[in-house]
């Protein structure tokens, strides 16, 4: 029997494209498209192609913010009322704007034994709307089908757990700043209207980062933000106050909006400070818990923090983090190295065992190579 592989990636954040309505886009972050083709080529062909027993399976694991619906405006704005009607007009954005990665998903959900599985992140909890995720799910299909068996969009639970003790979750429900609502995503007026219940962390990037970047266009990449507020004080000190004064207006705007709607509560609202307060996210401390309170768990998958990570445990109990393919500028010297890394997870099962490897993906000559932190 041939073995059973999931690729898993996350945090593309596909946009409208370099050029969007006629314009160059300051929105767009992924610049990748050709490479990600070759990559969807390299795991439906050759050894991932056909085996011993037949077609090898493989499952593409798409775990969050792949598509960035927060990047794409509609009619020229950002806005935070977002409805079915906006989000689809968005998706069909990202669509153009990316036309040779949707042609290449298509094509390797139309192998035999290869099978999309994409779960919602807090740059694209569009999905939570169902026709979007019948548009996305039609356009990936090989014959189109809504429902499909080559593709499935997951927006009903944040996380898929296997029997071999494989979890994959995007990561952002341990952040309080970006926690969605996964039995109540959205909000109802009484005209019957639904817009999406966004966290702060999307608010942040539709009102204050995406109208920012025009002056500093890597805004949005650094890591930390604490970091870079306190250095941006001394050495860019009036674009850093403007930063600062509108993320204060916005945070005790939604704050206060939260509250007169008697939801998440001040409880919510401390954790989100103290989180902040924190210089680094990395997930790592969660996973580890994670694992310790669920002694079935062998290996959990995460993204969501940009970070590419692979952490060991004892009894080969290990966390990993998919990262991102897109420009991180690191203030932490952690990790101070390559802006662009295109890493993933590869995991094989076989047997009831999982093995997982933290990757570099170098082109279709090279293939990928273990990542190094």
């Amino acid at each position: 029997m041939n073995d059973k592989y999931k690729i898993v990636i996350s945090d593309c954040h596909l946009s409208a494209g370099r050029y969007f309505n006629g314009k160059f886009n300051p929105h767009e972050d992924f610049f990748f498209d050709q490479e990600m083709v070759e990559f969807f080529e390299y795991f439906s062909t050759g050894i991932y192609g056909e085996g011993t027993h037949g077609p090898v399976d493989v499952e593409l694991f798409i775990n969050g913010d792949y598509l960035d619906f927060l990047n794409v405006p509609y009619l020229g704005e950002f806005e935070e009322g977002i409805t079915e009607e906006i989000a689809l007009v968005k998706v069909e954005a990202i669509f153009a704007g990316h036309p040779k990665v949707m042609s290449a998903l298509k094509k390797f959900a139309s192998k035999p034994n290869k099978k999309i599985t994409y779960l919602v992140g807090n740059h694209d909890a569009e999905l939570f709307f169902e026709k979007v995720r019948e548009r996305i799910t039609r356009e990936w299909d090989p014959d189109g089908n809504y429902p499909s068996e080559k593709v499935q969009v997951i927006a009903d639970r944040d996380r898929v757990r296997y029997d071999e003790g494989l979890e994959i979750r995007h990561g952002n429900q341990f952040e309080a700043s970006n926690m969605l609502d996964f039995k109540e995503p959205f909000i109802e007026f009484p005209n019957g209207t639904k817009v999406l219940d966004i966290p702060w962390g999307s608010i942040y990037v539709l009102k204050i980062i995406n109208r920012l970047k025009w002056e500093r266009a890597n805004l949005d990449k650094i890591r930390p933000v604490k970091v870079f507020a306190i250095l941006g004080i001394v050495f860019d000190p009036i674009f850093t106050l403007k930063f600062l004064m509108l993320s204060m207006f916005y945070f005790l705007k939604t704050r206060i909006q939260a509250q007169t709607k008697g939801v998440l509560g001040w409880r919510h609202t401390w954790k989100i400070l103290s989180q902040e307060g924190s210089f680094f996210l990395d997930l790592e401390k969660e996973a580890r818990q994670t694992l310790d309170e669920d002694p079935s768990l062998h290996t959990i998958v995460m993204g969501h923090t940009h970070l590419p990570m692979h952490r060991v445990y004892e009894n080969g109990r290990q966390y990993l983090n998919s990262g991102t393919w897109t420009k991180m500028v690191y203030l932490d010297w952690r990790f101070i190295g390559e802006p662009f890394r295109k890493t993933f997870v590869l995991i094989n099962l076989r047997g009831g065992e999982v093995k997982a490897e933290l990757n570099q993906w170098s082109g279709a000559r090279n293939a990928y190579s273990p990542f190094q932190a």
